[in-house]
């Protein structure tokens, strides 16, 4: 993991001091009508996807996790935007705190990640609601259990650039983990779940 970080570092190094021609390209066209996005099969961009939780602990803080490893994709046509179905999958054995040895507790003992080894969340509905913000509906198979769960949705638009076209979206989730079975440590360790996704598509 810290190999992986300090090569993530020097590319952002890299980014920022040695290509000049990213300096001088404008600013991307951000469309925010869905239907300016083309049909197609989108597939997630994992550079620029995040998935992040946070959970009490022992009532001081809300202790703030990621995964690093998602993927995901849908079919979308702007004529019909909210029929498009999502799919995400998580490996729960790539969460990161950025210590290795707590890593490997929580995917052990909150996550049963040996036992479980996918976090997917598969839409059943999308609801359009005002402006940029809606709801999408689905089913969070997590811990061995399947249950509702709505992430609220914010959609951040539509690019096309440097030869790619891509949709970009923010969301939030609560949900309990105990309605899992993911028990562990409770109620030292907060039950209620906040998730937290950032996440961009890119047209295939």
């Amino acid at each position: 993991m810290i190999v992986r970080r300090l090569a993530a570092f020097a590319a952002g190094i890299a980014l920022l001091g040695g290509s000049a021609a990213f300096a001088q390209m404008p600013a991307p066209n951000v469309l925010k009508d869905p239907k300016a996005a083309p049909a197609g099969v989108y597939k997630l961009d994992p550079r620029h996807a995040s998935a992040t939780v946070k959970l009490a602990h022992m009532g001081l803080s809300h202790y703030t996790m990621r995964f690093d490893t998602i993927a995901g994709s849908y079919t979308y046509d702007p004529t019909h935007p909210t029929a498009t179905q999502i799919s995400v999958t998580i490996d729960p054995k790539s969460v990161d705190t950025a210590d290795p040895k707590f890593n490997e507790e929580i995917a052990d003992k909150f996550l049963d990640a040996g036992k479980f080894p996918t976090i997917t969340f598969t839409s059943t509905r999308i609801i359009q609601g005002a402006g940029d913000r809606g709801e999408v509906e689905g089913v969070l198979d997590f811990h061995g259990v399947k249950k509702p769960v709505t992430l609220h949705v914010t959609y951040r638009g539509f690019v096309e650039m440097m030869k790619q076209q891509r949709m970009g979206f923010s969301g939030e989730a609560m949900f309990k983990r105990s309605d899992f079975g993911a028990t562990s440590y409770i109620p030292v360790v907060g039950d209620e779940i906040t998730l937290l996704v950032e996440v961009e598509f890119v047209k295939q």
